[in-house]
């Protein structure tokens, strides 16, 4: 059986709902609602007793067998919705009991009261806010950066760097997968980025930067009041700044000065009044700067994968595990056998599968996985044999 180092449970206690979706209404700088929707299960291997808030198309049955069969212990309290109505219909009757929910993206007052949450929402934004870097990290390992008001992005004609240069949102509003950042090449990508960023009370602009490894380092803060360090998963991002997935590997790990460094960071939101997940993306440069290029108070993509990472690679007998999701226009039925006969191989760990009712080009089948090996040619290679019968 594979078991977290720590359940969801272990981290907030035994009185609150998990819910990693995002507002319908509250959610310009997040992934698509499809792309929310099938990753809302990521945490389903690592929920314990805790309930969790998830899409119907990841709590089908089918879905969980497969990850059963897989030798991961799922949630046994789902608590599910379909669509945006159905949603809403699950805050509100959640409010009734007056259940308290820990949630990775701020929902606006009206959605979910304040009373109801596990930290203030105004400490979950101003954490979150990358104009805030500063104040959590020490200035040697900050990038160089300028946060201009939207009128002075805007207006001016002269910004703070030549290209190549980084834009990205300074708001309040939540954010993630990327969508609030530019990386400005040309004067095409800046009129994209002020195109983007005109209603943003702020921005950040930030020197472009040569990344050797890039590290989401991870930590829990449990509702006990201890700080775990659960590990640090290598980001696989595209040129458009875009998250990718992760190399899970135990001998590629930061340096321990970089660990330190994002625990004192920790430190410094928990003396605020946070509490829960933490990973603070933390780069080395080529030229071996070692700076902190943003903070990102909630689950990170790669938390359940750190959280299972000890106990899968026993299981598997695996030195390098890589984090991914796949799409795939394959039948359910063709993609179940192809799980099959990967888990039976000890190859691929589900992590979260989308089933979608009505399945089309626009509504695929999904699969959060691990593939694990023991070097990451052997991972390599099975990636390209997926991508071969239709994975993408």
């Amino acid at each position: 059986m594979i078991k977290p180092v720590l359940s969801l449970t272990d981290i907030f206690g035994p009185h609150y709902i998990f819910n990693g979706r995002g507002s319908y209404q509250n959610s310009q700088w997040l992934p698509t609602p499809l792309a929310q929707d099938s990753s809302s299960g990521s945490m389903i291997a690592v929920a314990g007793d805790t309930p969790l808030m998830c899409h119907r198309d990841v709590a089908d049955p089918a879905c969980l067998s497969l990850l059963r069969e897989a030798g991961l212990q799922v949630g046994q309290s789902l608590h599910v919705y379909g669509d945006e109505r159905g949603y809403y219909e699950r805050l509100k009757r959640f409010q009734e009991p007056q259940q308290k929910m820990v949630i990775n993206y701020n929902h606006l007052p009206e959605e979910i009261p304040e009373d109801l949450l596990w930290v203030r929402p105004q400490l979950l934004s101003y954490v979150n806010n990358k104009k805030h870097l500063a104040v959590f990290v020490p200035e040697p390992f900050i990038p160089k950066r300028r946060v201009l008001s939207s009128r002075e992005f805007l207006d001016s004609n002269r910004l703070p760097f030549a290209f190549p240069y980084v834009v990205k949102a300074a708001t309040d509003e939540p954010n993630g997968g990327g969508a609030d950042i530019v990386i400005c090449r040309q004067e095409t990508d800046l009129r994209q980025a002020r195109q983007l960023f005109k209603h943003c009370s702020a921005v950040v602009v930030e020197e472009f930067l040569s990344i050797q490894k890039n590290y989401c380092i991870q930590f829990a803060q449990t509702y006990r009041g201890e700080l775990v360090y659960l590990g640090a998963a290598e980001q696989i991002i595209t040129e458009e700044g875009k998250y990718l997935g992760n190399w899970v590997d135990q001998e590629n790990q930061p340096p321990d000065a970089a660990i330190e460094l994002c625990k004192r960071i920790v430190e410094k939101a928990v003396s605020l009044g946070y509490w829960g997940f933490a990973g603070i993306d933390t780069v080395i440069t080529e030229d071996n700067r070692l700076l902190v290029i943003d903070l990102n108070f909630r689950q990170n993509g790669s938390t359940g994968a750190l959280l299972l990472r000890d106990s899968i690679m026993h299981a598997y007998d695996a030195r390098v595990l890589k984090l991914r999701k796949w799409k795939s226009h394959l039948s359910f039925a063709e993609c179940t056998g192809l799980l099959q006969t990967l888990m039976g191989k000890k190859m691929l760990v589900p992590l979260c599968i989308y089933k979608p009712r009505s399945q089309s080009a626009d509504n695929p089948v999904f699969v959060s996985s691990l593939i694990a090996g023991n070097s990451k040619d052997d991972i390599i290679e099975c990636e390209k044999y997926l991508q071969h019968i239709g994975l993408e």
